[in-house]
């Protein structure tokens, strides 16, 4: 008990006689925590929302002129069905009123994109889903060679491209983030070991009397390691606070007011990245002290 209220003690002599540098250090801990925790949180994010939105590559929209008649509806449906990558029990007709209903349910709380509407301008449409998300770009250019009728073919529509370009952003995010967060992490490192650095150096006869009467190794050591891991935990708290006031004032009101692209985060993902973000900060503080340890304090 009396080594552990001498090891605090001296470890808050310490934090108070360089409390510039150990701010900075928390500072640094803390932002580069902080981003660990929004990137995590923003990968989940938008992974979930890709997820959500991957279920729907595979569906086709082939949208139709008005002048189409019921035969030809018949013969250019029978082909649909013929397709062996098609899901022959997907493909479902859509007349223009109801998908006119469907957009007026769809957007039925901003009424002003509908109420002033004379006349229909939505089209008739088949929708269908192939057997394999893969095999969209090859339905679609089969319809768009092969159908009978294509003059009635007024569009075809996938959500194949838009999904690979999303994910492509999404992995840029997601490498630019780990890049951040690796780089703020090693200079956190070094700012924590540069406050160590100093500790030592202004304490440096104390530990040549401390040697002289006989004190052990890790006698000398603990105070200078509990300080970069306190540096390290105190920053760790404040990253959490930053990522919990994040997720509540904006990620989500992005979920409740953009509801229509399916944000969301995972459930239980907090009870997961609030002890990583504490470990990582007690990490971070120890390598600190471990590398200010090994080059600068002869025991």
């Amino acid at each position: 008990m009396n080594k552990a209220k001498y090891f605090a003690a001296e470890t808050w002599a310490s934090l108070r006689k360089n409390i510039i540098l150990a701010v900075a250090a928390i500072a640094v801990v803390a932002v580069s925590l902080g981003i660990l925790g929004l990137v995590v949180m923003g990968w989940n994010m938008f992974s979930n929302m890709i997820k959500n939105a991957e279920r729907k590559v595979g569906e086709v929209d082939i949208y139709l002129s008005d002048l189409t008649s019921a035969e030809e509806l018949q013969t250019i449906e029978a082909f649909l069905v013929s397709i062996p990558e098609v899901d022959a029990k997907s493909v479902y007709y859509k007349s223009k009123d109801e998908a006119l209903a469907e957009f007026k349910e769809r957007f039925k709380d901003q009424p002003e994109l509908w109420e002033y509407i004379d006349e229909n301008p939505l089209p008739n449409s088949y929708e269908l889903m192939t057997k394999d998300p893969k095999d969209v770009g090859m339905v679609v250019g089969r319809i768009g060679n092969e159908a009978p009728y294509r003059e009635r073919i007024e569009d075809i529509k996938s959500a194949s491209s838009a999904i690979e370009k999303l994910e492509n952003i999404f992995d840029k995010f997601r490498q630019i983030g780990i890049v951040a967060v690796i780089s703020l992490a090693i200079i956190a490192i070094l700012l924590v070991s540069v406050t160590i650095q100093v500790a030592i150096f202004a304490r440096r006869r104390e530990v040549g009397i401390m040697k002289l009467v006989g004190a052990t190794n890790w006698f000398i050591r603990w105070p200078f390691i509990l300080e970069g891991i306190l540096e390290g935990l105190v920053g760790s708290f404040i990253a959490i606070l930053v990522a919990l006031s994040v997720k509540v004032w904006i990620l989500d009101k992005l979920m409740e007011n953009l509801h229509f692209l399916r944000l969301s985060l995972s459930s239980g993902l907090l009870l997961v990245l609030i002890p990583c973000i504490l470990v990582g900060g007690v990490i971070i503080g120890a390598l600190g002290s471990a590398y200010s340890l090994g080059r600068f304090l002869e025991v």
